[in-house]
């Protein structure tokens, strides 16, 4: 296959470009990502780069593996492909080149979402004596500081809002030995301009998607490849930007031209996804921004009119019956696919909104799948009886123990988890010992294991624990990549006990794992570690997908329904720049569908549903300010389903 088939002649002009800097505007739907994975085809067959000299940074994991699989197929069994990864994970393999350039604990070891919820944010709390609020609230700045580079400012630490957490945090993280995944890119940053790290063989060719989700700390290390010597390729939409909550800015990609002079402007204009109506009330809702960064976006002439409903309803009942109702009708009449449809919530804590609607999906016969967190059997979630699901999380931190026995982290885990008598106050205990001796964690729990006096009280019990937990570890090793997975199989069949969360961690497993790119389990665990968390996506076939806006950023749908689009919701209690993203947010997913889209409102909801977003002490629901006065009106939802259940 030559490096152009198939392109469109502006899809050939953005594939083809090289000599300088660029940014590709791209709306959705005009083929990014098919540009994206044959310039690279460009670069390796004509332009003759060796794969190593390119790096391709992506936002996702989901992303990640979408380009990686494009590539193998396109290039063929046994090609080398180039560097593809998120900014995380390339900020931890990086540093992992030279970690004693950094000022993190040694080994590198970042904390995933439950350790950093359940453990990290726990013990700050018992520490300080504050309310796990707080210490969110703390963290979350922290955190912000980082990626907005306000950590760097002189005299940062007085104005922290509470200089006790910053040292009780800097205590437990050398006690545990862990990195936060936040300060990852940070903290390559750093090692970059401290001269820690350098960029050993840095790329010719910088390739980054999703240039409009850059934050402050992540635009710092593209500056950095690019004074390395790579040309950079920046490809995205500002209309796109909606990841405000690590401080994504759209600012970022409108400046290109200006942080990187000289440089060439690319275009792809022509939208091959979106019937004319659902491009036409997505652009109503994105020039409500006055700085948008002005560009076309036109429908294929092979685009239909397509089909756009905003919808009311009395009541949260009514609608989510509508819902399968609709559902039903396009499956049965209009021969839809069930994979080929999306119905997105802007969020769906405790599933608060997807709950009912599935109810009245099974009442139609209708398959779905409910994603919120891909990762989520590893979270100890609760089941439907509300039951705890630890033996997920139990096997994540054996996996660890077998790549370093002295993870004190996985450690922790299991001594917290497991039926085992030990409770908060044998752990205090252990903690108190590291802490008082200079040790980590998991040295003082072998001396412990070695003395139990040490800890007169508990020490029997945790010694008996111990060696139980390294029983359990002498007889696994999974050395060989090529069986990685069948040998994961048989250590999950003896270690999960629960039929469905058994095979919930072995889909996330198989998510990961690809026959065609054998990995050994030390990446395995790295993967599932330096991610997004509840932000990526993972969508299955045959299946009615229900998923929050932000993880379907990315994905295509014949039908696309946005529930709760009230004012409540989006913007909720979003002002300023935050309300933007959420505009933002409504065109992404808008943008999704190819040729239906239905927009839900209610005049009223009630119990958890009522309790969210903003307005919590009424019932009363307005239909979301984005929409108000536009290309569409609200029309009765109940009226609109019986005239399709005519035709069911």
């Amino acid at each position: 296959m030559s490096w152009d088939d198939g392109l469109s002649s502006e899809q050939k002009a953005a594939a083809s470009h090289i000599g300088q800097h660029a940014r590709l505007l791209a709306g959705p739907g005009t083929g990014k990502t098919l540009s994206l994975t044959r310039r690279i085809i460009y670069l390796i067959k004509e332009v003759e780069v060796p794969a190593s000299e390119i790096l391709v940074v992506t936002f996702t994991r989901a992303a990640m593996t979408e380009l990686r699989n494009r590539l193998a197929s396109e290039l063929g069994q046994g090609a080398i492909l180039p560097h593809i990864a998120t900014l995380h994970s390339f900020a931890l393999s990086t540093i992992l080149q030279s970690p004693s350039g950094t000022r993190l604990p040694q080994p590198i070891r970042i904390a995933d979402d439950y350790e950093e919820r359940w453990i990290v944010q726990e013990d700050l709390k018992e520490i300080l004596g504050a309310r796990i609020r707080d210490i969110q609230e703390l963290m979350n700045k922290m955190s912000a500081d980082w990626e907005q580079l306000t950590a760097d400012v002189d005299g940062y630490e007085e104005r922290f809002p509470n200089p006790e957490f910053l040292a009780a945090w800097r205590e437990h993280r050398r006690v545990y030995g862990y990195t936060l995944r936040a300060e990852l890119v940070y903290q390559l940053k750093n090692s970059l301009t401290e001269g820690g790290i350098d960029f050993y063989d840095p790329p010719q060719y910088v390739l980054v998607d999703e240039y409009q989700d850059l934050n402050a700390c992540d635009l710092s290390v593209i500056h950095s490849l690019v004074n390395s010597g790579a040309e950079l390729y920046g490809a995205g939409d500002d209309d796109q930007s909606i990841y405000a909550f690590r401080y994504a800015n759209p600012n970022g990609i409108r400046n290109f031209s200006s942080d990187f002079d000289p440089s060439r402007d690319l275009e792809l204009v022509e939208c091959k996804r979106c019937d004319s109506t659902i491009i036409d009330l997505g652009l109503f809702i994105a020039r409500q921004d006055p700085r948008r960064f002005p560009k076309l976006l036109r429908c294929s002439p092979r685009a239909g009119e397509g089909l756009v409903e905003l919808l009311r309803f009395p009541n949260q009942n009514a609608e989510a019956q509508s819902i399968a109702d609709i559902c039903k009708w396009l499956v049965d009449v209009q021969h839809l696919e069930q994979g080929n449809i999306l119905i997105l919530f802007r969020s769906d804590h405790n599933r608060q909104f997807s709950k009912l609607i599935q109810e009245y999906l099974a009442r139609r016969g209708l398959n779905f799948s409910i994603n919120i967190d891909p990762l989520a059997p590893l979270n100890c979630l609760r089941d439907d009886n509300n039951n705890e699901q630890v033996e997920g999380r139990c096997v994540f931190a054996l996996m660890r123990l077998l790549v370093d026995r002295n993870d004190s982290l996985a450690w922790r885990t299991l001594l917290k988890l497991r039926a085992n008598n030990i409770g908060s106050s044998a752990i205090s205990a252990l903690y108190g010992l590291s802490r008082r001796s200079g040790e980590t964690f998991s040295m003082s729990i072998q001396r412990v294991k070695a003395n139990p006096g040490l800890i007169p009280r508990f020490g029997s019990v945790i010694k008996r624990e111990i060696e139980e937990i390294e029983l359990i570890l002498v007889d696994y090793s999974f050395n060989n990549p090529d069986t990685l997975y069948e040998d994961l199989s048989q250590f999950v069949e003896t270690q999960v006990n629960s039929d469905s969360e058994r095979e919930d961690v072995l889909k996330l497993f198989r998510s990961v794992l690809r026959p065609e790119t054998p990995t050994n389990l030390p990446v395995l665990i790295q993967s599932l570690t330096v991610t997004l968390g509840d932000k990526e996506q993972d969508m299955v076939a045959g299946a009615i997908n229900m998923m929050t806006m932000h993880q379907a950023k990315g994905l295509t749908a014949d039908a696309v329904f946005i529930i709760a689009c009230e004012d409540e919701y989006i913007p909720g209690r979003n002002q300023g720049e935050l309300e933007e993203d959420e505009r933002r947010l409504l065109y992404v997913s808008i943008t999704r569908a190819k040729h239906y889209v239905f927009i839900t409102h209610c005049q009223n909801r009630t119990g958890s549903q009522q309790r969210s977003g903003r307005n919590t002490d009424t019932s009363n629901r307005t239909l979301c300010r984005f929409l108000s006065g536009g290309l569409i009106s609200s029309r009765d939802g109940q009226e609109f389903c019986n005239s399709l259940n005519q035709h069911i």
